[in-house]
């Protein structure tokens, strides 16, 4: 079964401005306050933000999309 996208995690380079501006903007207090990850669950999402994203070349935001079984998800796109 697929469950679509869940998380979103978005590349910040200042992760002070990022937390107070997701915060304010989410209206919840963060699961996740990590120097490498901040990490906010609303509802069935989940929004992370990742100060070490653009070193690692993530130019914009990255969604991952849930599935129960991968092996299966994958074949049947094949």
């Amino acid at each position: 079964m697929t469950s679509g996208f869940r998380t979103v995690i978005y590349p910040v380079q200042d992760l002070d401005r990022a937390k107070a501006l997701y915060r304010t903007l989410l209206g919840v207090e963060p699961y996740a306050d990590e120097p490498y990850y901040f990490g906010f669950r609303v509802g069935d999402q989940e929004l992370g933000l990742d100060p070490n994203g653009h070193g690692q070349g993530m130019t914009a935001p990255v969604g991952y999309w849930e599935v129960d079984d991968i092996e299966a998800t994958l074949q049947q796109l094949l």
